[in-house]
């Protein structure tokens, strides 16, 4: 009698034991899923962000990670230090940024490409990143550097791991150097267009679009340029093909701000 009741007593043991486990494994998060990333994305960039009132369900969060300065032959790195406030499970697009220091001719080495690999694959690695994305204005001689950086990272990173990168509107247009380059998503960045502006907005106006195709799927736009916002909405709501939108603020994100961003998207 006695060893039955022991028998049925590790027996129940077992069982709590057996359905706490699963219950601790349904509520970790997964390592096999990627979190999906809404078409509305806010970037949040070298400043305090709070952003917890956003519906993770509407809006993705691609924050600065690291920006990284190439130096000579040296690689300089600076991780984000300024707080940033998600609600949790919202899908992030960690952002690493690279800056040449022009005091010096830079080395660009294979062995800077490894080092600035590490700290990208680094980012990548955080918790509900959704894809890497690299923001680098390479000159004309800087994207064989560029172009050797992205496939390295293409070789590193998980297969699962999507690469989009920030494109210079040119770059999208009539000079479409980064039609082959191996990644998921490019994304025209139609703000802060320096001296190409006049020739960008001439050429979008005669009802041009992009050039490469992943750019016909992405924008990159800026709350406080409304001329360009007005020209580039209706622009993209003729393609009729689904597309993301990133949006940056040249200040902090407010609710004011994210209400405008709605009102702005609200058709697309």
């Amino acid at each position: 009698m006695l060893i039955q009741i022991v028998l049925a007593t590790l027996f129940s043991i077992a069982v709590i034991s057996t359905a706490q486990a699963s219950a601790a494994a349904d509520d970790a998060p997964s390592t096999s899923t990627k979190p999906k990333l809404p078409n509305k994305v806010l970037w949040a960039w070298k400043r305090a962000e709070d952003l917890s009132g956003i519906d993770p369900h509407e809006f993705g969060v691609a924050y600065l990670a690291c920006h990284i300065f190439i130096d000579g032959d040296k690689v300089k790195w600076e991780t984000r230090n300024q707080p940033l406030k998600i609600p949790p499970h919202t899908a992030v697009v960690p952002t690493v940024r690279i800056d040449i220091v022009r005091r010096e001719k830079p080395t660009l080495s294979k062995e800077q490409i490894e080092k600035i690999s590490w700290h990208i694959l680094k980012a990548a690695g955080g918790q509900n990143s959704a894809a890497i994305q690299i923001d680098f204005d390479a000159l004309a001689t800087e994207r064989g550097f560029y172009r050797a950086l992205i496939q390295h990272l293409r070789k590193t990173l998980p297969s699962t791991m999507p690469i989009s990168i920030t494109a210079l509107a040119s770059w999208c247009l009539f000079d479409n150097w980064i039609k082959d380059l191996p990644v998921d998503e490019s994304v025209p960045m139609m703000f802060s267009l320096g001296r190409d502006r006049k020739k960008v907005l001439l050429y979008l106006q005669k009802h041009h679009d992009f050039l490469d195709e992943r750019a016909n799927r992405s924008l990159g736009l800026s709350l406080e340029d409304t001329s360009v916002n007005e020209l580039m909405i209706p622009i993209v709501q003729k393609r009729k093909i689904p597309l993301r939108v990133y949006v940056f603020t040249r200040t902090a994100w407010t609710e004011k701000k994210i209400r405008a961003v709605k009102f702005l998207l609200g058709k697309l």
